[in-house]
């Protein structure tokens, strides 16, 4: 049967799908605001004048291309496409402004693949049994992995612990803001009924970085505005084999993080990348070159953000639940193609379930190819002088906060946390951490409260009588200790 699922794909109208995908969902994904589950909604109603091999292929080759199209905005003017190329922006534009944009573009495209790759092979080999084991997690469990992400805070706080943990606890106040998970009662809005639903990630990404950035490039003056940018060597700045290959460990350990996050329904790819990225810097023999601009950092988000592909649809096709909004999209899409997803596809479907299969791997070769065609176009923004170049990063980036939610709301958001974090950086504090308790401080509270609700009779006991919860929790407090004396012992030895 699979191969003659596979001999449907060889055709070059199906061909043509895949790369049309793998394109729209590029270009999607390099646009701040236009998100990969937008991209996928934007191309539904054309998957339902096809027949599933083809709406297979071009629905897998723009989830693939979305996922790694965030990480050129992220590379270039230091603005996510993409809510999990966040991580991606700590390492990619140093080396962009080091003038190592190719370099920087190529580890992003061909870690992606090689991530996809990743989370595509523990899709097929591990569906069933991951999935399985993502039911038998509960909010308690959910709590104790949030704890474990937030205890990596340490590892990337910088020279000053104090300054990352007042940098992350801002970050859990701007979680806070909007309706309460529980009761439903607004707090921190100020009467302002459109923070009810929060404050939106993409407003807070884009304003920590890019209008932060642009507000310290308006600082240099006339003079470093007007000056025309160095011509780039693209042949000496392009990412050689040796490198990318010495890289293989971490672009397999942060696919598989990527994978396993993306089975746990609701958590996200933005959370795998920040995991990812710190168990590499952790890992990293030259850890304190983190956010400078080294490969490493770049390599682990961007196989992390693309294994969560794989991940997110074992618990969709294996028990019909989406593993993010991306697949939440897809499963509409399913349905409406006369799918439906579950434990009986794999008996009354199994030809679909290949075909998501094959679909997968033939995306992410076309997103190779499509990526490295279009890798020096992209190179070449970065020739734009600056006083043209920054009032167009500022236009895309208004434009792409406005289309989250259509409101101009969101856009004096996006200044607000612009300013925010333009003064914490003068002040040295870092922003890293206030953006990754920001992204897990919703999950962590709201988890939390249901865990102490989970069984009235124990409460706060419930971490404590599941050995998995108390695994998770244990393993936090070990970690965090640990990265917290590493940093300790690093900044002394840097002032000797």
């Amino acid at each position: 049967m699979i191969l003659d699922v596979l001999s449907g794909f060889l055709h070059i109208q199906t061909l043509l799908f895949v790369f049309a995908g793998v394109a729209a969902g590029i270009l999607g994904g390099s646009l701040p605001g236009v998100s990969p589950s937008m991209t996928i909604s934007l191309l539904l109603p054309i998957t339902l004048k096809l027949n599933v091999v083809d709406a297979m292929a071009l629905l897998m080759g723009a989830y693939q291309g979305a996922m790694m199209g965030g990480s050129i905005s992220a590379i270039l003017i230091n603005t996510p496409g993409t809510a999990s190329a966040a991580a991606t922006m700590l390492d990619g534009y140093p080396m962009n402004q080091k003038g190592q944009t190719r370099k920087a573009l190529q580890t992003a495209l061909y870690a992606s693949c090689v991530g996809g790759l990743t989370g595509t092979f523990m899709l097929v080999a591990f569906a069933d049994g991951l999935a399985s084991l993502a039911l038998r997690f509960g909010a308690p469990e959910y709590f104790g992995i949030m704890c474990l992400s937030l205890a990596l805070i340490a590892s990337i706080s910088g020279k000053s612990l104090l300054k990352g943990l007042v940098s992350a606890t801002i970050g859990l106040f701007i979680a806070m803001i909007g309706l309460d998970p529980i009761y439903g009662t607004a707090r921190f809005t100020f009467g302002n009924t459109q923070l009810n639903d929060g404050v939106d990630q993409l407003a807070v990404f884009i304003g920590s970085f890019a209008i932060a950035e642009l507000m310290f490039q308006l600082g240099e003056g006339k003079d470093a505005l007007s000056r025309k940018p160095e011509q780039l060597d693209y042949r000496s700045q392009g990412l050689k084999l040796k490198e990318f290959l010495g890289q293989w460990f971490n672009i397999i350990r942060s696919g598989v993080i990527g994978a396993l996050i993306g089975i746990l329904p609701g958590v996200g790819g933005s959370t795998a990348s920040f995991v990812a990225y710190a168990a590499a810097q952790k890992q990293s023999k030259r850890s304190e070159e983190f956010g400078t601009g080294i490969i490493d950092g770049v390599v682990a988000a961007e196989a992390s953000n693309n294994g969560v592909c794989g991940g997110a649809l074992v618990p969709l096709l294996a028990l019909g639940i989406p593993g993010d909004v991306v697949t939440a999209v897809m499963l509409g899409a399913f349905v409406a193609l006369g799918i439906t997803p579950g434990p009986l596809l794999f008996q009354n479907n199994l030809d679909t379930v290949y075909a998501v299969y094959i679909a997968m791997a033939f995306a992410i070769l076309a997103l190779a190819v499509v990526g490295t065609l279009g890798i020096p176009l992209f190179s070449r923004i970065m020739q734009t002088r600056k006083s043209i170049l920054l009032p167009a990063v500022f236009l895309i980036c208004f434009v792409g906060t406005y289309a989250v939610r259509g409101s101009y709301f969101t856009c004096f958001m996006m200044m607000l946390f612009g300013i925010l974090a333009f003064f914490l950086r003068k002040g040295k504090f870092p922003i890293p951490p206030m953006i990754i308790a920001f992204v897990i401080g919703g999950s962590l509270e709201s988890n939390f409260r249901r865990s102490l609700l989970y069984d009235a009779n124990l409460g706060w006991k419930n971490f404590f009588t599941r050995p998995l919860t108390l695994a998770f929790l244990v393993a936090a407090v070990v970690l965090a200790l640990l990265l917290a004396h590493g940093n300790k012992k690093q900044t002394k030895e840097e002032l000797k």
